[in-house]
């Protein structure tokens, strides 16, 4: 028998192979133990983790906040639609079309198809199913009972969460609307906000904020419940400025029109409506524009300023009561700076120099203040800065000035820009006793009662005694013959009123346009003028069809019937 030999390198193979096995089973091992009590790896937490991919799966249901306006009337809800099929043939269920003629007959006299579509549709070869395209889908519940009544064999329905807005306009860039999206957290499609209030308050309104907060207290559900939120708007106030801007909207042909009513002592946003706006429920017209003009859009305020020139002015005592200038023209440097009708009055007092709308007025006032002191009291007022809205894509204007001119000549209204909610904050001092109130367009959250929205004094920038000098100026301004808001006049209601022009940038190149109407037309008021309740700010951008009125005649269409309806319905 042949005596066989051990080879030395297999041993070693043998014995390194051996080490190394019990090396990699230790180590799983421990990793195994380490897993086991820490129940992290890479610094996530397995049970967490394991739990997020569970709750991503796991919602069976969600339900979105409604908007309510202040009064509890419902804006935006959601409800159930549904998409409609036929089934042609199916090797599972006996439910098909019998009678592809009478089917159509049928349905043509309840969706929006005629009878020779449909059966076009139903004649359809070698397809077990066929849908019916716009006309068989987001159906009411209304129209599903109205089909199911005929007890058509074959027709079947898929339903669907969508967003209903009660009103097809209203308040639409503030409001927002909602559509389905694909949620990673949860997996499933969830309506999610796209602009606007549906879209700054959509984690509470999807109801994911409330979601999370329970998980983080070990509550955990298969559903999602939105909370709902009442704005401060009034549903019936804005339905009516609605009516009324689409018809100046139609008439006149303005680039852009807008309304903005404040209640004075709270700063709350009664109505917001803009021309062009858009269809909530269909979004037709969303293309013409996409900015909320309250926040987005910042434009020279014109001669509307003029009423915190003057009551800073007041305040600083730079300027003795009776005093009079000299208007028509004044010297800012380089520049000559002329009052809008060239030649000024003479000389009278800076009191009637408001309510005239002397730029010169504005430019000796704004000198004897210092343009430095002058500009940091624009900023002061919230110019410049963001009003913390919480709306998307707010703009905090422009309060840049590269010329010591274009720091003077803003006192008048012009070489800066601010948007709406800016002017609308600033110019709520005079209406309230020098207090400058925030703007709010939320009154409460989860109920009208729960979480709701207080008024938010921002300052007290003006003195009440400022603040009601300036106010009588602008009685003046509507009452007087010399005043330059006389269109604002009302028999029944005392309106304290200043109107504004303001020069618009020519896109193409330095300074401004130059047509009769390539302005920015502007009207803030305050009323009852003796003890204001409501501020309302209208403007007009470039009429393109003025049909011979000026741009104070075409906002008084719209600002006084609307007076008239707010107090008498107030």
């Amino acid at each position: 028998m042949r005596k066989v030999n051990s080879n030395p390198d297999t041993h070693r193979n043998v014995s390194m192979l051996a080490i190394l096995t019990l090396v990699v089973g230790l180590l799983l091992i421990i990793r195994f133990g380490q897993l086991t009590i820490n129940k992290t790896v890479n610094n996530i937490d397995l049970v967490e983790y394991g739990q997020d991919n569970e709750n991503r799966s796991s919602i069976t249901e969600a339900r979105r906040g409604t908007i309510f306006d202040r009064n509890g009337q419902p804006i935006a809800m959601d409800t159930t639609s549904y998409s409609m099929y036929a089934v042609l043939n199916s090797s599972w269920d006996n439910n098909v079309v019998e009678d592809p003629d009478y089917t159509a007959s049928v349905l043509s006299q309840i969706i929006e198809l005629s009878q020779d579509q449909l059966l076009d549709i139903l004649l359809t070869q070698d397809v077990n199913q066929v849908e019916f395209g716009n006309a068989g889908r987001n159906l009411t519940p209304e129209i599903k009972a109205m089909i199911d009544q005929q007890q058509l064999p074959g027709i079947q329905f898929e339903s669907q969460t969508v967003r209903q807005y009660v009103n097809d306009h209203f308040a639409s860039h503030l409001i927002g609307y909602a559509i389905p999206e694909m949620n990673e957290n949860f997996q499933m499609n969830l309506l999610t906000g796209q602009i606007g209030i549906e879209k700054s308050f959509n984690s509470i309104l999807s109801g994911e904020k409330q979601y999370q907060t329970n998980l983080e207290n070990n509550i955990i559900a298969d559903y999602l419940a939105g909370d709902d939120i009442y704005v401060t708007l009034d549903a019936r106030l804005q339905n009516f400025m609605e009516e009324a801007l689409s018809r100046s909207y139609e008439r006149y042909q303005p680039e852009e029109l807008s309304a903005y009513l404040v209640e004075v002592d709270s700063g709350k946003l009664i109505t917001a409506a803009q021309r062009p706006t858009f269809n909530l429920n269909t979004r037709e017209g969303i293309e013409d524009k996409w900015t909320n003009m309250l926040v987005e859009e910042a434009f020279e305020p014109g001669s509307t300023i003029k009423i915190l020139t003057m009551a800073l002015s007041y305040d600083m005592n730079l300027y003795q009561m009776g005093e009079t200038f000299m208007s028509g023209a004044i010297e800012v440097y380089d520049q000559i700076v002329k009052d809008y009708n060239l030649v000024g009055w003479g000389e009278i007092t800076f009191d009637e120099g408001l309510s005239r709308s002397s730029n010169v007025a504005m430019v000796e006032l704004v000198q004897r203040m210092g343009e430095d002191q002058w500009i940091e009291q624009l900023s002061r007022l919230g110019f410049g800065h963001s009003t913390e809205s919480g709306l998307p894509n707010e703009t905090i204007g422009s309060l840049q000035f590269d010329n010591p001119v274009s720091k003077i000549m803003s006192g008048f209204g012009q070489g800066f820009a601010a948007s709406p909610i800016q002017l609308l904050q600033a110019y709520s001092a005079i209406g309230n006793e020098g207090k400058q109130m925030k703007i709010q367009y939320v009154n409460g959250i989860g109920t009208n009662a729960d979480s709701a929205y207080e008024s938010e004094m921002l300052g007290q920038p003006i003195s009440a005694e400022a603040a009601n000098h300036v106010l009588q100026l602008m009685v003046n301004t509507v009452e007087e013959s010399y005043g330059t808001a006389q269109d604002f006049k009302n028999n029944n209601i005392n309106i304290a009123a200043k109107t504004g022009t303001a020069q618009i940038a020519d896109p193409d190149g330095l300074g401004y346009l130059t047509g009769p109407y390539d302005y920015y037309f502007s009207v803030v008021s305050f009323f009852p003028a003796e003890a204001p309740q409501y501020m309302l700010y209208l403007s007009m951008k470039r009429p393109q069809n003025p049909q011979g009125r000026t741009g104070s005649q075409i906002l008084a269409e719209i600002f006084l019937p609307f007076v008239e309806n707010v107090m008498i319905n107030h």
